[in-house]
């Protein structure tokens, strides 16, 4: 069977389970308040965020304004979206979801722009600003880490090397097709690169960390890639999340997973 017969009889899944992204258009406005890398708005008399793991200068990855986002954006609360990370992203755990090694936060003072230090030129160097001036739409779809617990089951058979995919509530079936031939890849995968809300597009497997206060698995805003916006590698060529709490919007995580 095609991909375009695949994607026919699960299109009713799809339908169901699609969610809208913004992918960021980028631009070289060094005065936006919302852009990748550059240098941050910090609150009036604020230290720059160091490092807790290795005490180095963090670098600002990502600063959006909340209240520029498009309509329907994930980002709950108001002011200023951060995220400063360290260079050293493996022994200093910036993987993690709430590793010492990086700051997420929400920043609702309007604060001042400021230059990161010169501490350690080779640490504290800031990535090139690229501002977003604006945001396109794209329909994005579940990673196929997420298709079982939403209705859909593969049965693989490695001998054979054949793989049968199920969605009961359509009464659909296909296969056996070829492991080779990824099935689920056919039916849905998240878009990888730099988005704003839509479906994680997970590198191993899902990884939605909880919150600290009430327990509930947080959902993710921001997707940041290697290389994409930033001139950055998440290990070998991880891709990393943003998330926050639905209850609590002050608690923000980050994390990434690589090959």
């Amino acid at each position: 069977m095609d991909a375009a017969k695949i994607a026919e009889l699960f299109a009713p899944w799809r339908k169901q389970h699609e969610r809208r992204a913004w992918k960021p258009v980028l631009g070289t406005n060094v005065n936006a308040r919302s852009h990748f890398g550059g240098d941050p708005i910090l609150a009036d008399g604020e230290q720059w965020p160091m490092c807790g793991a290795c005490g180095a200068a963090m670098l600002l990855f990502v600063q959006l304004d909340v209240a520029t986002l498009p309509e329907g954006h994930p980002v709950r609360g108001s002011g200023l979206l951060q995220l400063f990370c360290c260079a050293d992203g493996i022994d200093c755990e910036t993987w993690s979801a709430f590793s010492k090694g990086h700051l997420v936060r929400l920043l609702a003072s309007s604060g001042s722009r400021v230059v990161c230090p010169a501490i350690d030129p080779q640490l504290t160097q800031s990535f090139p600003c690229r501002s977003i001036d604006a945001w396109e739409p794209v329909v994005d779809m579940p990673n196929p880490q997420e298709h079982e617990s939403l209705g859909l089951a593969y049965d693989y058979d490695f001998k054979a090397n054949t793989v049968v995919a199920t969605c009961a509530a359509l009464n659909a079936q296909v296969g056996p097709l070829s492991i080779d031939e990824g099935v689920a890849e056919q039916i849905a995968i998240a878009a990888n690169g730099d988005k704003l809300g839509g479906w994680p597009h997970w590198i191993q497997g899902v990884e939605y960390p909880n919150c600290h206060i009430c327990q509930q698995t947080m959902h993710v805003v921001l997707q940041i890639d290697s290389e994409d916006s930033l001139p950055h590698m998440f290990g070998d060529g991880g891709c990393g999340h943003v998330t926050q709490c639905s209850a609590h919007p002050d608690v923000l995580a980050f994390g990434w997973a690589c090959s």
